[in-house]
């Protein structure tokens, strides 16, 4: 069993002032998400502008909304406080997986109106958020925030806020990120000579990083909601394991649509008339 292995969550102090690992994370998670977004629209020639106002269009709106979705499911604390709905220091929480669909309807909703390929943008933001949540899960290690339930195994770690070894499901978290941004990055540039996803096609279509990404990670957090205290509590029930098993579908039907399949009889193609 690993014990306290001393968290860092603070960095350095001097006097009154206190840099909080996390806090350094979080930033490194923003930046790098940031620069891959707008380095793969700029590849393909978009309006830097439109990208930057886009991005922080969709991160204001999901942190509005992850904010406003904790307090609601938690609305017995807050009431109609609104110095608690705003004071995160002192009253935290947020419902990441709320926040981070609406940031993507944003996305979509202004990849729309710009009209560029909405699957094309989408395989930019799955990139990006790939890239960063390995550093924002590590700030969540570090700091002790969103542990997994106890356990009595080795890998068990003592958070700073606890008496008793949890689960380290933050670092599980960066670990999984870490491989899957390497598999994205990897298979960016060739996944379009994949036979199996171009099926009939010459071509293939945009979308595939979306799909791989919702069936990676659908599957592995449905795993790793065993282990992680629900934060989608309704009537007394965890429902984040439905979440992650939708996310999951979702990237099965992306892949299936996407590659030019259907449900139906394929439909024969003529390459040339015959004598």
């Amino acid at each position: 069993m690993v014990q306290s292995i001393g968290m860092f969550p603070t960095l350095f102090s001097l006097g009154p002032f206190e840099l909080r690992t996390a806090t350094v994370c979080t930033v490194l998670a923003v930046l790098s998400t940031l620069y891959v977004f707008w380095r793969k629209g700029r590849e393909e020639h978009y309006e830097e502008r439109d990208l930057f106002d886009t991005f922080f269009l969709a991160g204001l709106v999901g942190l509005l909304v992850a904010r406003a979705s904790f307090i609601l499911l938690h609305a017995a604390d807050f009431g109609f406080t609104v110095s608690k709905w705003l004071d995160v220091g002192l009253y935290p929480g947020m419902i990441g997986k709320i926040g981070l669909f609406a940031a993507t309807i944003v996305l979509l909703r202004q990849a729309k109106r710009h009209k560029w390929d909405l699957f094309e943008v989408l395989d930019f933001w799955i990139l990006a958020l790939s890239t960063g949540f390995v550093f924002l899960f590590l700030g969540f290690f570090f700091d002790g925030t969103g542990m997994g339930v106890p356990t009595s195994l080795p890998v068990g770690i003592i958070f700073p806020s606890v008496v008793e070894p949890h689960h380290p499901v933050q670092l599980y978290a960066a670990i999984f990120f870490f491989g899957l941004s390497w598999y994205l990055w990897r298979v960016e540039k060739n996944y379009r000579m994949y036979r199996w996803y171009r099926a009939s096609k010459t071509g293939a279509e945009t979308g595939f990083l979306v799909g791989m990404f919702a069936v990676a990670t659908g599957f592995f957090f449905t795993l790793l909601s065993v282990i992680t205290p629900a934060e989608l509590v309704f009537v007394g029930v965890g429902w984040d394991w439905l979440a992650f098993v939708f996310v999951l579908f979702f990237g099965f039907g992306v892949l299936f649509v996407r590659s030019g399949r259907t449900f139906g009889k394929r439909k024969q193609v003529s390459y040339g008339s015959q004598e």
